[in-house]
């Protein structure tokens, strides 16, 4: 069986109160304690327009399962960024809904249900690079 964990510490502060989280996660199949046993594959691609791009699409994982998606911009820029959205048109499209911005060094990891493009745009023409896997349940086809 697969086990896959995901690990994240943060210490702040900001507050009068320091702030100390630390979680770990272990990623498992919908409805047990399975482990996901599929990935994409890290993959990474480069961006040297503002065009956007699909870097997952929906056909490609099975959809309603307990997926995860990590995503980073591999950059040091804190001026350029990446949008990130679900559906079509990263920042543009009126179907689109943009979860937010990667600027470099920022990364996520979040729930991802198969049934939807994650499409990504960048802010500039400057070359940025991005580098993206999918922790699923299935992997109906291997794209990319």
């Amino acid at each position: 069986m697969a086990t896959i964990n995901a690990t994240i510490n943060i210490t702040s502060d900001i507050s009068s109160y320091p702030t100390r989280i630390n979680n770990t996660m272990t990623m498992t199949k919908a409805g047990g304690c399975t482990g996901l046993d599929e990935t994409t594959g890290l993959r990474s691609k480069k961006f040297t327009s503002t065009a956007v791009g699909i870097i997952v699409e929906a056909d490609e994982i099975t959809a309603d399962q307990a997926s995860k998606l990590y995503i980073r911009n591999t950059g040091s820029s804190k001026e350029n960024f990446f949008y990130i959205a679900y559906n079509s048109g990263a920042a543009a499209a009126a179907t689109a809904e943009t979860i937010g911005k990667l600027y470099g060094g920022d990364w996520m990891l979040m729930p991802y249900d198969g049934g939807t493009d994650i499409t990504v745009a960048s802010s500039t023409t400057d070359t940025q690079i991005l580098e993206y896997m999918v922790f699923a349940d299935g992997i109906v086809e291997a794209k990319g």
